[in-house]
């Protein structure tokens, strides 16, 4: 269907610092049969823009246009996800997410996630073991970073790779003791205190319980 006009209408400086969503523009093609919108990235919004100020971009259907910000969108998700990959690892679920909420399609997420799970720019086993090596060295215990991983959308049962030569009984025994060891804690109900300083740090209640006893035990 021949295009009358088209307009790209970016959010509202104000808008934006107010937090309220990811900002993103709107594209309303002005068309015969009436006036039809959608929301798209604001990265989208003002490459399309850009290229309009230097080609003065005249679609002549409203599929053309539709195909370019498609092509358009493609790039930009691509280049944002590399940028975030730059920065930090992510797993899959993390990156699906962090392009939905600037406002790239879900196809197109999907789509990009597929490819980059297949030429291992996502990796979540890699992801996973790096993750929790990170937090074995800042004391947390294998409940605590499975839980974590949960919440970045991968499952530690689902693993092959998963290091559970980080997590042996005796390791954790002794990690937990060692931090246990360096807090005080005062003689009132001072073995429900260790435990639950312990399982606070992700420890299971096993492993607490021991530590609890040693550090009563022993006086710490």
């Amino acid at each position: 269907m021949p295009v009358k006009d088209w307009e790209i209408r970016l959010p509202e400086n104000k808008r934006a610092r107010l937090g309220m969503g990811r900002p993103t523009a709107e594209l309303v093609l002005r068309q015969s049969g009436g006036d039809s919108r959608r929301r798209i990235p604001l990265a989208v919004a003002r490459r399309i823009l850009k290229r309009n100020e230097d080609d003065s971009l005249y679609p002549l259907t409203a599929e053309e246009l539709m195909a370019l910000e498609t092509k358009v969108e493609r790039v930009c998700c691509s280049q944002r996800a590399e940028d975030l990959l730059n920065r930090r690892g992510y797993s899959s679920e993390e990156m699906r997410d962090k392009l939905r909420q600037d406002g790239y399609s879900k196809e197109l997420v999907d789509e990009y996630v597929r490819r980059a799970v297949e030429v291992g720019l996502l990796d979540d086993s890699r992801y996973a073991e790096s993750f929790a090596r990170s937090k074995v060295a800042a004391g947390w215990g294998e409940r605590k970073i499975a839980l974590a991983l949960r919440g970045k959308g991968i499952d530690i049962k689902e693993l092959e790779d998963w290091p559970d030569d980080m997590f042996s009984h005796e390791d954790e025994f002794e990690r937990a003791l060692e931090l246990a060891s360096r807090k005080r804690f005062s003689e009132k109900n001072r073995f429900q205190k260790v435990m639950r300083f312990v399982c606070g740090r992700g420890f299971d209640t096993g492993v607490a319980y021991e530590v609890a006893r040693r550090v009563c035990d022993e006086g710490t």
